[in-house]
């Protein structure tokens, strides 16, 4: 079963890599110049995940502020916890 399975993974990847190479062998052919793909170091890959995701907890907790100020009517009914940054 195994075996059968890798099989098919090679042959999947042998035709990915087929069409990738036509294209690219196209691409050549017309005269366009072929840009590498670029390539982020983990770290800084990571440092921007990290920085998207602060920035998303930020959102969400001015979200809960203008909703607790527009629901506001005197008491506490209809408020919402703001969660801590």
């Amino acid at each position: 079963m195994e075996t059968i399975l890798l099989i098919a993974v090679v042959g999947t990847l042998n035709i990915a890599c087929f069409f990738v190479g036509a294209k690219v062998g196209q691409a050549v052919a017309a005269g366009k110049e072929i840009e590498a793909p670029v390539v982020k170091s983990p770290l800084t890959a990571y440092k921007e995940y990290q920085e998207r995701r602060e920035a998303e907890k930020e959102q969400d907790r001015i979200a809960v502020i203008m909703r607790n100020v527009e629901q506001y009517d005197g008491t506490g009914a209809h408020q919402e916890d703001v969660p801590r940054g």
